[in-house]
């Protein structure tokens, strides 16, 4: 075991979780990014920098903790957190130019896309643009606060992301090289995001992909032959192959 998330809690809800390589000059780096959630029952842990739920942590691969980590210093703090505020992410992924991209479940409505930069809050359960299953505000309502980040898309309604991945081959046409892809759980399908510029930049339109297959779409990774290929979560689950045309 290199690591073990604390406290521990008795919750089949809200686990992250995602792993994704760091990378340095285009190689890795021997260091891991990892997404927890809050465990739902226990929200109120993501504003608190004393526990790893709701967090980003970056670890060694053999569990150390590298000493730049923005909270190393602080007391009271673990030293693993990369950020905070965060509610359910079950999506990360370093794009080529080392930007680290993360989406989370919102509650009902809300589900975000973030750029996860170190030391940084993400506002949950402070700031969102969901509200409570059934209706009513989250606290007091607002979606946004000095000093904690936005996000850098939302849905309304969710989508319940899920899975995420950064085309880099050319198997598809040109036209999709630096597109984001993300699974949808709630709607089954999966989304090709465009933005303003590869690899980032700003959502700039959405196109649904797999829609008529009727599947929740759980993951999507870009294959060693630059294909893409995405996982559904039904009872009889498929791994699928996207061709193209």
């Amino acid at each position: 075991m290199i690591f073990s998330a604390k406290p521990k809690v008795a919750s089949s809800a809200h686990f992250g979780c995602r792993i994704s390589e760091s990378m340095r000059l285009g190689k890795p780096d021997g260091m891991l990014f990892m997404t927890l959630g809050e465990r739902f029952s226990r929200k109120e842990d993501a504003q608190r920098l004393d526990n790893h739920h709701g967090k980003v942590i970056r670890i060694f691969k053999d569990g150390r903790v590298p000493s730049d980590n923005p909270f190393v210093a602080r007391a009271g703090a673990l030293p693993e957190i990369w950020s905070y505020g965060h509610r359910n992410p079950q999506g990360l992924s370093l794009s080529p130019n080392a930007t680290l991209w993360a989406h989370e479940h919102g509650p009902q409505g809300g589900d975000e896309i973030n750029l996860i930069a170190p030391g940084r809050n993400y506002g949950w359960p402070v700031v969102t643009f969901g509200e409570n299953y059934g209706g009513g505000p989250i606290g007091a309502g607002i979606t946004a606060k000095e000093g904690m980040t936005q996000p850098l898309h939302y849905w309304v309604p969710s989508i319940a992301p899920s899975g995420m991945v950064f085309l880099t081959s050319t198997r598809y046409g040109q036209a999709w090289v630096g597109n984001l892809f993300v699974g949808s759980l709630k709607f089954g399908y999966l989304n090709r995001i465009e933005l303003t510029e590869p690899f980032g930049g700003r959502v700039l339109r959405e196109h649904k992909l797999l829609a008529n297959l009727g599947e929740r779409i759980r993951d999507v990774r870009q294959g060693p032959d630059g294909l893409l290929y995405v996982l559904t979560d039904s009872e009889r689950g498929q791994l699928i192959r996207l061709m193209p045309k």
